[in-house]
Parts: structure tokens; C-alpha cells; sequence
């Protein structure tokens, strides 16, 4: 073990972790860390134990591709209820050995750990479950990480580089993830469709087809959760673009390409309502009840596929104060659907006409 360094415990959930002592606690964490750990992930962490609860069976295999510290696999296999077979692997040496020390610690014996890169460990076995969490992007790994998922299997992936799968990098967006893309007002938005529609688009090159099952923004980074299929049945009409007016504040998604189009990403429901209708949270988590927030705001999000809304957007244009959130909602709500989203305290979506937007927005 490198002395150059500390290390303490911490406790997440149930389960006691092994980190850098000099682990940051607040703000984005470092890649220059010697084994990286972020505790403002926690979040995330949290919401895979609580899905995981809810997918996982026992006896299935579960591979935690980029494990650091082996945090994310070691509190599933802890905390999800059920007997899994758990696959650790980092590139890092002092990684796999903090990630040792914490099966040891935790009493979890089901494992194997390699120190391998991971685009080899991915095309040498299959799992029922590959989580990919990389610092920055995940392209390098697919479409590997599709292949390496058995049969009705799950993918879990998150993009931290948030600039660039957004949009607001738009030559970088398009060299990673082959999406034309610009600068919006719902850039998170189109960071988890591109997300989404980039391992569907991945997926398609192997014919295999993707379900997603939850996707969303948090923080500083997208994630999704999805189920590969043997087909990819519909694939187009799942695919396709998104068109702002910069000038009326419209915005809309749209199965057909043209000037100015956004994609191709994601333009149906980004998350499966039905699962989450039906979820179990843990309650010993300890973001439980934000999860619970999360997961009701997606159920009502995937009944519009429209880009969300800024309430300061209308505020600028019109020049005038912001109404209440809340009320603009209910007013909204009056002549079609409207509700608050997840990607931040000042969105909503609507399926109602611009023009009924302003309206309400004004009155």
C-alpha cells in the first residue's frame, strides 16, 4: 500500500468504505486522486442500491467496471437483499487493493477483482449487469460493454463530462458521441437523451435493442439504466431530433432531421413508468427521501416528450418578474398537462402551445 498517503472510514448506507483521507467534501472530486473517491456521489450510489434492490435476482453477476475504491459494487452486494456474484476491476493498483481491504471489511465473499483495462475485461466475459462510471465519458467503452451484458440484461452508465454531451460544447459533442448539438435552455435535458440515444445507437450496430428502465440529471453528471434486448424493433421511430426557436421559445422533438436539428438523440419516454411506479426504496438509505422525489417527478416527466421550460426564459423575454412556480403550474395544468421537473427548482414541461405558455405566463 502507497504510504504517501491517508486513509479513513466512512459509512454509506450500510456499508463501511476504505477512502482517502483527504477526500474532497463538497464541489467536484479530482481525478488526480490517488484512489478516487467522491463522496457527493453518495446520491448515485444510493439510487443504484435502491434499483438494483428492485432488478437484481440472486445468483446474478454484477460487474462494477470502474470501481475505484469499489464503493458502488461493494454497497449493492451489501445492501440489495439479494446473493450476487460481484466483479470488481480498476486499471489502478492502489485502487484494487483499498477495494480488497473494503470486501474484507464488509464480509463479502461472492467476488473476483482484476486490475485490468476495462475495454479487455469487457470483451473477455458477460454479466447480468455492467456499470460503467467513468470521469469524463463513457464512449471508450462501447460498444463493448453492450456485449459483454447477458441476455435481458442491464447497462448502467453515467457522463460526468456534462459540457460536452449537452451540448454546450458542440464540436466535442459531436467527435464523442456523433451528435450535432448547440447551446439551450434544457441542455440537461438533451445531456441524458443524448446519453440514452447514444448506447441505443451503439446497441443498433450489434443488433441489439435498449429499454430504458431510469435515466436522469443530477449534479454534475447524466446517468441511465437500461435493458439490452435481442432486437431493436421500432429503433427509428425512438431516434430522432429536437428544434428550438430561439426567437417564439418553441421547442419540440421530431423523428425527422433538417436545419439546425439537435440529435440524433432519445425522443421517447427516457425512464419506464411502471417500474417506477412500483419501486422499493430502502428506507436506510440516506438520500431516500430525495430518491423519492426524483422517482415522482420522472413518472410524471415521461407523460410529456417535449423539452422542458425556464421560467426565467419567459420572465426575460416578456420583461417581466416571474410568477410563482406553483401557480404558474396550476395554471398551466387548467388547459392541458404541466408539471415541475427534476432538472431543476425553475423548470416545467407542458405539452400546451407556446402561445398558451405565455399566456399564462403573463396573466
Amino acid at each position: 500500500m502507497n504510504d504517501k498517503f491517508s486513509l479513513t472510514i466512512v459509512q454509506e448506507g450500510d456499508t463501511k468504505l476504505i477512502v482517502p483521507a483527504d477526500h474532497q467534501s463538497s464541489g467536484p472530486a479530482s481525478s488526480n486522486m490517488p484512489v478516487f473517491y467522491n463522496p457527493q456521489m453518495e446520491f448515485s450510489r444510493d439510487m443504484s442500491v435502491a434499483i438494483m434492490s428492485n432488478l437484481l435476482d440472486d445468483g446474478d453477476s454484477f460487474l462494477d467496471g470502474l470501481a475505484a475504491a469499489g464503493s458502488r459494487g461493494i454497497r449493492i452486494a451489501k445492501e440489495c437483499g439479494k446473493k450476487i456474484e460481484l466483479h470488481l476491476n480498476d486499471t489502478n493498483t492502489l485502487s484494487v487493493e483499498i477495494s480488497r481491504r473494503n470486501l474484507d471489511l464488509n464480509g463479502i465473499s461472492r467476488t473476483s477483482i482484476s486490475n485490468k483495462d476495462l475495454r479487455l475485461l469487457l470483451s473477455e466475459g458477460s454479466y447480468d449487469c455492467v456499470d460503467i462510471d467513468p470521469f469524463g465519458t463513457p464512449a471508450p467503452f462501447f460498444p463493448m460493454a453492450i456485449k459483454a451484458v447477458n441476455k435481458q440484461g442491464i447497462l448502467c452508465v453515467t457522463a460526468t463530462d456534462t459540457g460536452t454531451i449537452s451540448g454546450i460544447f458542440p464540436k466535442a459533442c459531436l467527435r464523442k458521441y456523433g451528435t450535432r448539438a448547440s447551446r439551450t435552455p434544457f441542455a440537461h435535458e438533451i445531456g441524458v437523451r443524448n446519453l440514452v440515444g447514444f448506447v441505443a445507437r451503439e446497441a443498433i450496430k450489434i443488433r441489439k435493442g435498449i429499454r430504458p428502465i431510469i435515466s436522469y440529471y443530477s449534479d454534475h453528471y447524466v446517468r441511465t439504466f437500461v435493458r439490452i434486448l435481442d432486437d431493436n424493433k421500432n429503433f427509428h421511430e425512438k431516434i430522432g431530433y429536437c428544434y428550438f426557436d430561439k426567437e417564439n421559445l418553441d421547442r419540440k422533438y421530431s423523428a425527422e432531421d433538417g436545419q439546425n436539428a439537435i440529435g440524433p438523440i432519445w425522443i421517447v419516454e427516457l425512464s419506464d413508468s411502471s417500474f417506477l411506479r412500483t419501486m422499493r426504496i430502502p428506507s436506510h438509505l440516506g438520500t431516500a427521501e430525495r430518491i423519492v422525489s426524483l422517482i415522482q417527478s420522472l413518472i410524471v416527466e415521461t407523460r410529456i416528450q417535449r423539452p422542458f421550460f425556464n421560467i426565467d426564459e419567459f420572465a426575460r423575454k416578456a420583461k417581466i418578474n416571474p410568477p410563482k412556480m406553483d401557480a404558474l403550474v396550476e395554471r398551466l395544468n387548467q388547459a392541458g398537462t404541466a408539471a415541475r421537473t427534476h432538472f431543476g427548482p425553475k423548470t416545467f414541461c407542458t405539452d400546451l402551445p407556446i402561445e398558451d405558455v405565455i399566456r399564462s405566463m403573463t396573466r
